[in-house]
């Protein structure tokens, strides 16, 4: 495998506000190149432990290269939507602290053979678990227009969608290549917005290809069920569905109280199960993003299952 390079976003703020016991056992949602285990595991004593999953195989293998020296991690080929199965084959029932970082590592993109970006020529694949049969090729070619307006509309939130949709489906021929997709968005809309519209539309069919929204909604649930008391969740989100997803979620969980509205009175005792550990995003530094311009637009948020509750 050749040499990958990902830069850690926002490594020290995940380190101070997940690594709460060093002996605790700890969920990397997203492994990656394994740039926040290797930081946590770093802060973990013999007893503590780290497990780690990601859909792609390629990171997984990676990351295990990068943490062979440690004895106290162990590696699932796993998605958010499989967390469920990861505490049989961990044989963990809680875990002290679970960490997701969502999006799409530099690494994935810069390699043309993925599909995922629109600066390079490549296959239209687009998936993280290359052993899926849905590729950005079936959305594309195979998907009505009106399915595809909806994946532009929705993920992308693109203004255009109905009309790049129309000249993707009229496009008279099967669309291979993420140059070709580019060129019938180019053609579509105006030079001046041209790339953050790009931007938008690979993103959409990314999105669609792996779930990714509906795959976050299951790894929360399933993540809210397996952290212990004093045990704490945290998200990095990278776009504005991913982080209002994880915002609502979070606020919806630290009400006091969770009676439907309109009720008379209150019957749920007014007492959450949850302490929101950061009252607002915590956002990388000035100095970080200009050492890791990725790092822009990252969003972390931290939840913490109170003590007196399970």
């Amino acid at each position: 495998m050749k040499e990958l390079v990902h830069r850690p976003v926002l490594l020290n703020e995940v380190i101070q506000l997940i690594v709460t016991n060093p002996k605790g056992v700890y969920l990397d949602c997203t492994i990656g190149l394994g740039g926040h285990s290797q930081a946590i595991l770093s802060r973990l004593e013999p007893a503590g432990r780290l497990i780690g999953i990601d859909r792609d195989q390629q990171a997984l293998e990676f990351a295990g290269k990068r943490l062979r020296s440690f004895k106290n991690v162990a590696l699932f080929k796993l998605s958010f939507g499989q967390l469920g199965e990861l505490r049989s084959l961990s044989r963990i029932e809680r875990f002290t602290g679970i960490l997701f970082d969502l999006g799409l590592g530099y690494w994935q993109i810069s390699q043309k053979e993925r599909g995922f970006s629109y600066l390079l020529d490549g296959p239209l694949d687009m998936r993280m678990d290359q052993s899926q049969s849905l590729s950005a090729y079936d959305v594309v070619n195979s998907y009505s227009q009106e399915q595809l307006a909806k994946v532009l509309k929705e993920y992308g939130e693109e203004k255009m969608a109905k009309k790049i949709a129309k000249n993707i489906s009229q496009a008279g021929q099967k669309i291979k290549s993420t140059r070709q997709l580019a060129e019938i968005v180019e053609k579509t809309v105006s030079p001046k917005g041209r790339i953050k519209t790009l931007s938008r539309v690979f993103q959409a069919i990314r999105m669609e290809v792996n779930q990714e929204i509906e795959e976050l909604k299951t790894g929360l649930a399933l993540a809210l069920q397996a952290v212990e008391p004093k045990g704490r969740i945290g998200v990095i989100s990278y776009h504005s569905l991913e982080d209002r997803l994880v915002k609502q979620t979070f606020q919806q969980l630290t009400r006091k109280c969770i009676c439907p509205p309109g009720s008379p009175v209150c019957v749920c005792g007014g007492k959450s199960e949850w302490r929101g550990v950061t009252k607002k995003p915590v956002l990388a530094s000035p100095s970080e993003i200009q050492i890791n311009p990725s790092a822009r637009s990252a969003k972390f948020r931290v939840l913490e299952r109170l003590e007196n509750e399970l």
